[in-house]
């Protein structure tokens, strides 16, 4: 396997250790700051109470019905950054053509966000952020009751937590909110304590573009996000055909570096149904933790024929269905092991 980027490898480990400077406005309070220092509020009052009337029994507002089902963990230098997703029909947030260009329909949205963290007696405003979007679709493409995702990224340190959102249609007025309950796991400190590896978020990206420069938080995006300098596309549903080569972005944690910090890792890729190999991969070796890795999807299977003909291998073409990626990475300074399965729906068209 190659990789389809190499130029990332270096870079994205030099800006997870290095940049911090578009979190410094968006980062939560610090646990060392006063108790009783109130959260600054940029709501506007009548949706901050919105919000929060609904936020003990997670009550939510249908007027644009929308809601976060999955999130992604993704490392950043002393925090982590969380993309939250969500899948949201066009005719919810009211595409309209643009009188300026009849060949796309527009929906320009205002998204205000409250993160509290939970664990005491009740859950704890601990920062207040909202952000301005337009989203596009070309007009020959426009449905109605076509869905879309959008991606909401927010830096945020480990802990857990309950995301109130309210989402706004400008053009409308409807407002449509929304809670969701998540935690973010100290990844570094649970592979320290338990001496073992773990990783961050795994998931299948179609592309990767890097950007010009990097992009503030809070962030929200239709089909891709955007993490440090790079808009990175995944999978919608993570639903792929023979042929495509999805990418892989994660951190590996607890893996031991030598004085130059250099590291040891081998991983073993391979494509499985029914927990069956398909296909295995050259193991491939790393000397850093951060791992970017294209996974080419075979057009065919090899399968063992024995007929009166003999006893042979042909080529069969993949039959459609769930199947997994399993990684199996091994720490070869440690001798540390860690399987890690993502499951894909293969799709033939």
């Amino acid at each position: 396997m190659r990789t389809k980027k190499i130029f990332i490898f270096s870079l994205v480990l030099v800006l997870i250790l290095a940049l911090t400077v578009s979190f410094s406005e968006a980062a939560p309070q610090k646990k060392d700051q006063k108790k009783d220092q109130k959260v600054k509020s940029v709501i506007p009052q009548d949706i901050k109470a919105l919000l929060e009337q609904g936020l003990p029994a997670r009550q939510v507002r249908a007027d644009v019905p929308f809601e976060f089902s999955d999130i992604y963990i993704l490392p950043a230098k002393g925090t982590y950054i969380a993309i939250f997703i969500t899948r949201i029909k066009n005719g919810d947030l009211d595409y309209a053509q643009s009188a300026a260009n009849q060949d796309i329909y527009q929906s320009d949205v205002d998204l205000f966000m409250q993160f509290y963290e939970l664990g005491g007696e009740a859950p704890k405003l601990i920062v207040e952020q909202r952000t301005s979007s337009s989203f596009t679709i070309p007009s020959t493409e426009y449905q109605p009751e076509g869905e879309s995702y959008y991606y909401l990224g927010y830096p945020l340190p480990a802990g857990k937590y309950v995301l109130a959102a309210a989402l706004g249609q400008r053009a409308t007025k409807k407002i449509g909110t929304t809670y969701y309950d998540f935690e973010i796991p100290n990844y570094e400190e649970l592979a320290q304590t338990n001496n073992k590896l773990e990783t961050s978020s795994l998931f299948l990206l179609k592309d990767i573009q890097q950007m010009d420069a990097q992009e503030n938080y809070p962030n929200f995006h239709k089909d891709y996000f955007s993490w440090i300098v790079f808009r990175a596309f995944p999978y919608p549903d993570n639903k792929l055909k023979p042929g495509d080569q999805p990418n892989l972005m994660f951190m590996i944690y607890g893996a031991q570096a030598d004085e130059n910090q250099t590291f040891d890792l081998e991983i073993n890729f391979d494509i499985r149904k029914d927990n069956n190999k398909i296909v295995a991969f050259t193991p491939m070796k790393y000397n850093i933790n951060f791992i970017e890795q294209a996974i080419p999807l075979p057009t065919v299977k090899k399968v063992q024929i024995k007929d009166d003909q003999g006893e042979r291998i042909e080529d069969r073409p993949l039959e459609p269905g769930t199947y997994e990626i399993v990684l199996n990475i091994k720490d070869n300074k440690s001798g540390l092991t860690l399987e890690k399965r993502i499951p894909f729906e293969l799709v033939i068209e």
